[in-house]
């Protein structure tokens, strides 16, 4: 008889968090004044989309962040509000906005981005103790996103090498400078074809850079691409798969698509932490469905649960 039991809590750590504000307008005429004809605000930053996904489909999620000023005090109330569990280190910084301006004439989404601000040695610090006790509480640990100065991806090393330690999944969400991560232990890195091409020396073909890095890092396990609109693939040592999904007929905005790709990645992670060859094209598709369903709202990383599963049935999975 198997028993399922409820995975632990997922942990996102979102060292660069944001209070994100979208902006919706008919049309959209650079050089002209423009009025939206509807905003909303909600906590933003990769490892936040992520928690916001955990949140939705009702599982215990816990985030990891720096906050300062005014966003960063909406932010705190925005995962009290939802449920999330806040794992905070107050700074004297001010947590960055981030506007999303969606022109629905054109179907397009731009995003305009504050820049963050600096972390102290000392709140660095205060960070590293806090997730030294709290790592281990956890059942995944998901690494999302970029870093504020002052703190380097070494950081992220130190958490992947925690989580290992304890036996649980990475899931890293990360380019920049992350072949010291890769070589700590990371279970899944999800990546855009871009990201992987600068990852793997220019090699442009997703493929091929794919085996480079799997070839080169002996601590990842997996690798999972998305390439836009374009087909998405997963790889390990052991084979190659692609993703195709069905194409949407209106996109409303992608940000947070990826976001959402990586929640539930972690999410069958936690709950299988030996995902094989079988399991994982599985969760990929899952993840990709998730997403794509998410292009179709105006906020990051939120979808229509049945939406996702309209797209999963028409998701063509090929193994190369």
């Amino acid at each position: 008889m198997k028993v399922n039991l409820e995975p632990r809590p997922a942990l996102a750590v979102s060292l660069n968090s944001a209070w994100q504000k979208t902006l919706s307008f008919n049309k959209l005429e650079l050089g002209a004044v423009n009025r939206a004809f509807e905003s909303h605000e909600t906590g933003g930053g990769k490892g936040t989309n992520v928690a916001r996904v955990f949140r939705l489909m009702g599982w215990p999620v816990s985030v990891a962040a720096f906050i300062g000023g005014f966003p960063g005090e909406s932010l705190r109330q925005d995962f009290k509000k939802t449920g999330v569990r806040p794992l905070l280190v107050d700074c004297e910084g001010t947590t960055r906005c981030v506007f999303t301006v969606i022109d629905h004439a054109r179907g397009e989404a731009t995003e305009l981005i504050e820049p963050s601000a600096p972390i102290s040695a000392g709140e660095l610090e205060r960070m590293r103790s806090l997730l030294a006790k709290e790592v281990p509480l956890h059942g995944v640990v998901a690494l999302c996103g970029s870093l504020p100065p002052g703190v380097t991806s070494s950081f992220y090393a130190e958490i992947a090498s925690m989580a290992v330690k304890c036996g649980m999944p990475v899931v890293l969400d990360a380019a920049k400078d992350i072949g010291g991560i890769l070589e700590e232990g990371v279970t899944l890195l999800k990546i855009n074809a871009e990201e992987l091409s600068l990852a793997a020396d220019g090699e442009t073909d997703a493929v091929e850079a794919g085996k480079a890095l799997l070839a080169r890092h002996k601590g990842l396990s997996w690798l999972a691409v998305t390439d836009g609109g374009k087909p998405a693939h997963l790889m390990s040592r052991n084979g190659v798969w692609r993703f195709k999904t069905p194409l949407l007929e209106r996109i409303v905005s992608p940000i947070g698509g990826g976001d959402c790709a990586t929640a539930i990645m972690a999410r069958r992670l936690a709950e299988n932490p030996q995902a094989d060859d079988m399991s994982m094209p599985g969760y990929f598709a899952e993840a990709l469905a998730c997403a794509s369903a998410s292009c179709l709202t105006d906020t990051p990383s939120v979808f229509e649960p049945s939406a996702a599963q309209d797209i999963l049935r028409r998701t063509a999975v090929e193994r190369l």
